[in-house]
């Protein structure tokens, strides 16, 4: 059986589909329609896997109803070329009527989905979920059950982080003999980011605490780039392969709601991870081992990154104080239980 599996939107996205690939790949030819970052993602955990490439306009945060400057000689090739694959199952947990039309484009003989608005219509098979407001990853579970896959109540996404192996990575890695503390500072949405200064206070609260070696990653604009006095080593401007390498082979990664928090937790390493307009019922790092620091500060609260405001209070006003105390009784308890290797001062 040929399936598609249509994911346009962030890494952590593409995370939340890897129990769903994992079963279906044992069996089925699988392909995923994505990013470019979707093959470097999960082709070395997932080798079986067909992808092809596509930047849809719609995943756009600005302008993505400019149709004038969409690039339809594109979206007509991706159209023509999935089509003659001929696909038996389509499937996209997004409530998106614009990925439900194209899997009636693509032709798939089943098309499995949540249906929104008039989407319906363009779905042979229209799901609900299991227990209402729930986790993506959940969501890709429900349709692994509709589709007949084993072990969808207990497997939960994961990534293989030796696979990923990177020579430069690897020169900084050999030279440190504490455990890794990684912080990354960056988020694909600018509000989504906790202040430089309250990383750095958390940072200097946690080496009074302690012993460990910090390893930074800023992002690619600069932004964390002054945190670098208080790093033993950075990493700058990584391949996606290369930062689930260094996510993988960390002991504690510090970071925003972002791809490197889901990544992390896919490698099984513990994840603090500041959550402002982002809804952590839906996506929050999956794991039992891994903390969310949040509060219901701003009464618009989840925005999705829609925020009415000046500056997204719900992150700005997340302070250091108010949040010390359960990062560092977080990272007590995970010393206690074995799950990480540092050491109190």
């Amino acid at each position: 059986m040929k399936i598609l599996i249509i994911e346009l939107w962030g890494l952590g996205d593409l995370t939340f589909c890897t129990p769903f690939i994992r079963e279906a790949a044992k069996q089925n030819e699988v392909h995923i329609l994505g990013r470019a970052y979707a093959r470097e993602l999960l082709h070395p955990s997932y080798p079986s896997l067909e992808f092809t490439s596509f930047e849809a306009p719609w995943t756009s945060f600005v302008g993505k109803y400019n149709l004038w400057k969409w690039k339809w000689r594109e979206i007509f090739r991706i159209i023509q070329k999935l089509r003659a694959q001929q696909f038996d199952v389509a499937v996209s947990i997004r409530k998106d009527p614009r990925d439900h039309f194209l899997m009636w484009l693509f032709g798939a003989k089943r098309r499995y989905g949540f249906p929104r608005m008039i989407s319906r219509i363009f779905l042979s098979h229209r799901l609900k979920s299991s227990s209402g407001n729930q986790h993506k990853v959940d969501d890709w579970r429900d349709f692994g059950r509709q589709l007949g896959l084993a072990n969808m109540d207990d497997i939960g996404p994961s990534l293989r982080h030796e696979g990923y192996r990177s020579y430069r990575v690897e020169r900084v890695l050999e030279k440190i003999d504490k455990p890794i503390v990684c912080l990354h500072t960056g988020a694909r949405m600018p509000l989504r980011r906790w202040p430089i200064d309250y990383f750095s206070e958390i940072i200097r609260r946690l080496r009074t605490r302690f012993d460990f070696h910090l390893m930074l990653i800023p992002d690619p604009d600069g932004y964390g780039e002054s945190l670098g006095p208080q790093a033993n080593s950075i990493l700058r401007n990584l391949t996606v392969r290369e930062l689930v390498f260094v996510l993988g082979s960390s002991d504690l990664v510090l970071c925003n709601d972002s791809g490197p928090s889901h990544i992390a937790a896919e490698c099984k390493r513990p994840v603090i991870a500041f959550f402002g307009p982002g809804d952590p019922v839906w996506f929050r790092p999956w794991g039992t081992k891994n903390k969310i620091i949040i509060r219901n500060i701003c009464p618009q609260r989840p925005c999705f990154d829609y925020c009415k405001f000046p500056e997204p209070f719900c992150l700005t006003r997340l302070l250091p104080d108010q949040v010390w105390p359960e990062i560092e009784t977080y990272i007590e308890d995970l010393i206690k239980q074995r799950v990480v290797r540092l050491k109190a001062r």
